[in-house]
C-alpha cells in the first residue's frame, strides 16, 4: 500500500474517532435533534411534512436509483462512443450499489432505535451509545447508519472509479456526494428520523466500502 493510501487509510480512522467523539460522546447529536423537537406537543413537527417525507425522502431515493441505473447502463451498453468509459462505470455502478447494500444490512442489524422512538422525544425506547451495552428497552432499532443519506453517499463509487484519469470529473462527483448526501441525511434528521451522526457513518461506511473496491479494481489493473 503506497504513501498515499495509507494517509487516506488514517484519515478515514481520524474521521470515524471524530465522529463519535463530536457527535455521541459531546451530544452534538442531542443538541441537533432537540432543535427539530418541539418538547410541548412532545413530537417532531416536521415528522409528515409533506415535502420532506415525498419529494426530500421518496422522491430523492429513486432519482439516485435512476442516477445509478444510468451507470449500470453505460457499463453495459454495447455503444463505441462509451467505451472510453465502461471501466470507470463498472467499477462505478459496483461501487455504489456495494455502498448502498452494506449500509442497508449494517441498518438492518442494528440495534439502535430512531430518534422519534426514544423516550426523550416522545418514543418509549432507551438511548445508548455506539459502544454501549444494549438497554433493557432498545425499541425497534434499525436506524443506523442512516439509509436515505446512502443515496447520495454512494456517488463516492463514482469519484473513485474516475479519480485516476479523470481528475475534473472526480471531484464533481466527490462533491455531488456530499452535497446529495448530507441534504438527504438533513431530511431525516429534521422529520427525526435519525441523528447526524447516523448520516455521518452513512458517509464513513460508504467511502470506506469504495476505498476497498478501489484497491481491489486498482491491483487487478495493474497485475
Amino acid at each position: 500500500m503506497n504513501r498515499e493510501r495509507l494517509l487516506e487509510l488514517a484519515g478515514l480512522a481520524a474521521a470515524g474517532l471524530l465522529i463519535w467523539l463530536v457527535f455521541e460522546r459531546a451530544g452534538l447529536d442531542g443538541r441537533l435533534a432537540g432543535a427539530f423537537f418541539d418538547r410541548s406537543r412532545g413530537e417532531f413537527p416536521l415528522r409528515h411534512n409533506w415535502w420532506l417525507a415525498v419529494p426530500g425522502h421518496t422522491g430523492l431515493k429513486y432519482a439516485m436509483v435512476l442516477a445509478w441505473l444510468a451507470v449500470v447502463a453505460a457499463a453495459l451498453a454495447p455503444l463505441e462512443r462509451l467505451r472510453p468509459w465502461r471501466r470507470e462505470a463498472r467499477q462505478a455502478a459496483l461501487g455504489m450499489a456495494l455502498a448502498a447494500v452494506a449500509v442497508l444490512l449494517l441498518r438492518n442489524a442494528s440495534a439502535h432505535s430512531c430518534p422519534w422512538d426514544l423516550a426523550a422525544y416522545g418514543g418509549t425506547a432507551e438511548h445508548f451509545g455506539l459502544f454501549a451495552p444494549l438497554p433493557e428497552r432498545p425499541g425497534p432499532g434499525r436506524c443506523l447508519p442512516a439509509a436515505h443519506a446512502s443515496s447520495g453517499f454512494a456517488l463516492f463509487g463514482l469519484y473513485f472509479a474516475l479519480r485516476r484519469f479523470r481528475e475534473r470529473a472526480a471531484w464533481i462527483a466527490f462533491g455531488a456526494a456530499w452535497l446529495i448526501g448530507l441534504a438527504a441525511g438533513a431530511v431525516q434528521v429534521a422529520r427525526g428520523a435519525h441523528f447526524a451522526s447516523h448520516v455521518l457513518w452513512t458517509a464513513w461506511l460508504a467511502y470506506a466500502v469504495n476505498f476497498a473496491l478501489d484497491r481491489v479494481f486498482d491491483r487487478a489493473s495493474s497485475g
